[in-house]
């Protein structure tokens, strides 16, 4: 890029770069002129934005007596402002015929711009490797999301879905190719940036995917293990069926390398081990069930699940319902046996696996949890329900 170029950067927030220096606009200058000098460089037409669409942008939302004398007295100060950063000495701003533009005489460099260009090249090249060549610069432009500071905007709400649309449709044609050429690290590198940008898109897969095919089996399962939990604690939502899919992978991928027995013993061995009831994930316990399950038909041994469930109501907030699932997993996990197993299964729900007692022992250890939790807990507005299902009438389903 030429020094004498005004390199912008929007994805990820606001940057103006001239000659090697960042150029300050941010600390002397308001929201509103930050905004219209935003949309003068987003502009693509060489004529210009017409007043009113920049009316409408800027005081859209507002009540505003004369937007024109607004706009003139913002177009105004933004010039004002600018010839304190250093860049040259110019009318930065052109109004020629009721129409606003950015003056020519500093040409300018728009990550976005750039951004959008490519993928439109992109989407109408024939040719694939040169087509996933422009898709491939094109996503390493997209740092972030468009302006976030300005999400409530929405003019700038409206460019930021548009590009993140491309984003989408460029990213998961470009990762698909990739995994096909076997380039494995660039489709890891390439999703796990934009995991960082959407952590709730489908971009983890993709990342688990390329580890798995370079037999990174052990970070893929770090991966899995903080995707789910991301999922668990801010949505209440269990592993999807394509998550649940890449963790069988991963347990056979991981079953079949070859180690030496310190190693086997070392990830074998827990880590600390504790009197008291082991938790573990939601596919970890379906995996657990099935083994139960196998096991009660070969040896007639009796099973149960108990399923608790809690109910804070409408009144009480986000912070009750975490804290009242704080209270019910440490209840559970004292009032257990070691040999016993237990998961979250929902934001509201914890299931509980017991082995070699009757139903009416499950009900004197759901006794036991019950007291424990009304015990622990600081107010007494939760409701606490438990229900106890033996292996045989869910397996009968």
């Amino acid at each position: 890029m030429s020094k004498e170029v005004l390199q912008v950067k929007m994805f990820g927030g606001f940057l103006l770069f001239y000659e090697g220096r960042r150029i300050n606009v941010g600390r002397d200058i308001n929201s509103r002129l930050l905004q219209l000098l935003q949309l003068l460089l987003l502009d693509v037409d060489p004529e210009g934005i017409p007043k009113t669409s920049l009316i409408r942008a800027l005081y859209g939302r507002e009540e505003v007596e004369n937007g024109n004398a607004s706009l003139n007295s913002a177009i105004f100060r933004l010039r004002k402002n600018l010839k304190k950063t250093g860049l040259p000495d110019c009318e930065y701003v052109i109004l020629e015929n009721g129409k606003c533009r950015w003056n020519r005489k500093i040409p300018v460099e728009v990550d976005v711009l750039q951004f959008e260009q490519l993928v439109r090249e992109g989407q109408k090249e024939r040719d694939i490797p040169r087509r996933m060549e422009l898709y491939l610069d094109a996503c390493r432009l997209y740092t972030g999301e468009l302006l976030p500071e300005l999400a409530g905007e929405s003019w700038a709400r409206v460019r930021s879905t548009l590009c993140q649309e491309l984003y989408t449709a460029a990213l998961t044609e470009l990762c698909g190719w990739l995994m096909e050429q076997g380039r494995f690290e660039e489709v890891c590198q390439l999703s796990g940036d934009a995991a960082a940008i959407y952590p709730f898109g489908d971009w983890d897969l993709y990342r688990i995917d390329s580890l798995i095919a370079m037999s990174r089996c052990s970070e893929a399962l770090k991966v899995y293990e903080n995707v789910t939990r991301l999922y668990f604690d801010e949505l209440g939502l269990s592993p999807s069926r394509e998550m649940l899919e890449r963790a069988h992978t991963m347990a056979e991928r991981l079953s079949q390398s070859t180690e030496v027995f310190s190693d086997i013993r070392r990830r074998l061995c827990e880590k600390e081990k504790k009197e008291e009831a082991y938790y573990c994930t939601y596919p970890s316990f379906i995996d657990i069930y099935h083994v139960i399950s196998r096991m009660g038909e070969r040896r007639q041994m009796a099973a149960f699940v108990l399923i608790y469930t809690f109910d804070c109501g409408q009144k009480n907030g986000e912070s009750e319902e975490q804290e009242t699932a704080r209270v019910l997993k440490e209840s559970i996990m004292s009032s257990l046996r070691q040999g016993d197993f237990f998961t979250r299964y929902s934001q509201q729900q914890y299931l509980v696996l017991l082995t070699g007692l009757r139903r009416e022992d499950c009900g004197k250890v759901s006794a036991r949890i019950e007291s424990a939790f009304q015990k622990n807990m600081r107010r007494n507005s939760c409701q606490l329900t438990c229900s106890i299902v033996s292996l045989e009438e869910i397996n009968e389903i």
